[in-house]
């Protein structure tokens, strides 16, 4: 069944006619969608029905072990399957949160503010929280198991070295600490040079605007919302390409495609990146094309 995104209007609002009243440039309603692109229109989110549903399943399922295992007398049992409950769940939130990115957002709620210079648009907080507990449940479980079998207070045995499952739990962390302290890993940054796009490392994640040829939404069977930037390669006749994973941030994908189209084709307006004025200007949905100003 396809749903259809609602859209903005592409008539702007008129305006009260009266003595020494002007006409100000026309801005989209507050409180509506960004019209998402093509690429991006249709049944979006025809897949997450069942991804929940599958997933709802085993959390239920592994809720219900984690209940049976009480008597036991294995407290660490217990645990265990509380901890594979968790990690389970924990993807709900996060699939909702990247289904809504590739659909409708409103800027109300989304996370973006100007900081150091530059404008900066954060991830869904939802997505944020998910995440992050998405890493630490399944450290505690290679935890609980790799104890709990080295201490003898374990029975459960799975095909895993218990020495392993401890390593894993401490790479996990290691990684969900290094994802702490990296913001450029869950952030998209515009300044008027450049843009910073999300990357696991800061290595390469700048593109300058001057250098930017074309901004395109890439959809593989509608269930993706990520912006491509194409950008002369370093070999002639090759062109480079950095992709950014939209619907994760809370402006979704049809915001950050907006957004950096209209700075892309307008250079006049960058200076606004280094201070509030774009903040306003996104939140007032004022850099879709046909709503200028």
């Amino acid at each position: 069944m396809t749903s259809q995104p609602s859209t903005l209007s592409a008539e702007p609002p008129e305006a009260e006619a009266g003595p020494g009243v002007q006409a100000g440039p026309p801005r989209v309603q507050p409180g509506g969608f960004f019209p998402p692109p093509r690429e991006l229109r249709g049944n979006l989110n025809g897949w997450t029905y069942p991804a929940v549903f599958l997933v709802a399943i085993l959390a239920t399922f592994l809720a219900a072990q984690a209940a049976l295992s009480i008597d036991s007398g294995e407290p660490l049992l217990t645990a265990l399957h509380i901890a594979a409950t968790i990690w389970v769940a924990s993807f709900l939130p996060m699939i909702s949160a990247t289904s809504r990115g590739r659909s409708r957002i409103r800027v109300d709620g989304a996370r973006f503010a100007t900081d150091r210079g530059a404008l900066v648009v954060r991830r869904s907080l939802g997505y944020e929280i998910a995440l992050v507990i998405c890493f630490l449940s399944p450290a505690a479980l290679c935890a609980i198991y790799g104890i709990g079998v080295l201490t003898g207070n374990l029975t459960l045995r799975l095909p895993i070295p218990p020495w392993l499952a401890i390593t894993v739990s401490v790479a996990v962390l290691g990684y969900l600490a290094v994802y702490a302290r990296r913001p450029e890993i869950r952030r998209l940054v515009l300044t008027p040079m450049h843009i910073v796009v999300p990357t696991k490392t800061s290595i390469g994640n700048r593109v300058s605007w001057t250098a930017v040829e074309r901004i395109a939404v890439q959809s593989r069977n509608n269930s993706k919302g990520t912006i491509r930037i194409e950008f002369p390669g370093r070999r002639p006749g090759r062109t480079g390409t950095k992709r950014i994973h939209a619907e994760k941030l809370s402006i979704g994908a049809a915001g950050t495609y907006w957004l950096i189209r209209f700075y892309h084709e307008h250079p006049e307006a960058r200076a606004e990146l280094s201070d509030d004025r774009a903040v306003e200007r996104l939140r007032n949905y004022r850099v879709v094309d046909p709503f200028p100003g």
